[in-house]
């Protein structure tokens, strides 16, 4: 026996699907109609709802985040979170981090490729990376890793004298770093002035491992 509730049974919910009709609105007001609705439009209106819970009540609020985001433009949402008090604590992976950088060094431009019908062997020869679906110059990168990441191990060098440094910390340094550098949108730079701690357990497995590697105090 499963114990399925019966059809008739009063502590069955059955509620009237609304279908989320008519001019939008405001945001707020079209996800509260889509988790009236069915399949994905009600996940993200739940999914709105407990967001908006974790927001009003005492949570903390922790955000993953993952795979290569950044270069593909999303860090933007991310500091949009973080500079409006909706994150507490941002767990990341290097390349996001650091990654936002490509965005804000001059004449930088990412580029679209298909996936599914890419050289990369090509794409090397002419000097790119390849992040799945999008593509940066190989030099753009190579000089956000060393020119820029690396200069902050070299400087941090000759302030930071205990051996050793907690993550959070050598992040939070880079964020004050970056701000004073003409970074201030990144996000290391955005969590830094905000006090929201980052923390990151592959850093070595990014441009930050990279620049430490090729800074001449290492």
């Amino acid at each position: 026996m499963t114990g399925d509730l019966r059809y008739e049974d009063p502590r069955l919910v059955r509620e009237p699907m609304t279908v989320a009709a008519g001019p939008p609105g405001s945001v707020l007001a079209l996800l509260g109609r889509m988790s009236k609705s069915a399949f994905q439009g009600r996940k993200l209106g739940e999914a709105f709802d407990a967001w908006k819970r974790m927001i009003e009540g005492d949570s903390v609020i922790c955000l993953g985040y993952a795979a290569s985001m950044s270069s593909a433009g999303m860090w933007p949402l991310v500091t949009w979170l973080v500079e409006r008090g909706y994150v507490d604590v941002l767990a990341s992976t290097s390349a996001n981090i650091t990654e936002d950088l490509l965005d804000l060094m001059e004449d930088t431009r990412v580029y679209r490729v298909d996936p599914e019908h890419v050289d990369d062997r090509a794409l090397a020869e002419k000097g790119y990376y390849r992040f799945y679906d999008h593509i940066v110059s190989s030099k753009k990168y190579d000089h956000m890793e060393t020119l820029v990441t690396g200069r902050f191990f070299d400087e941090l060098a000759e302030t930071w004298r205990k051996p050793t440094i907690p993550t959070s910390r050598l992040l939070y340094e880079l964020g004050l770093w970056l701000d004073a550098k003409g970074f201030p949108k990144s996000i290391l730079a955005t969590a830094a002035r905000c006090q929201v701690p980052v923390f990151c357990c592959g850093l070595p497995d990014g441009p930050i491992g990279e620049g430490y590697s090729t800074c001449s105090k290492a």
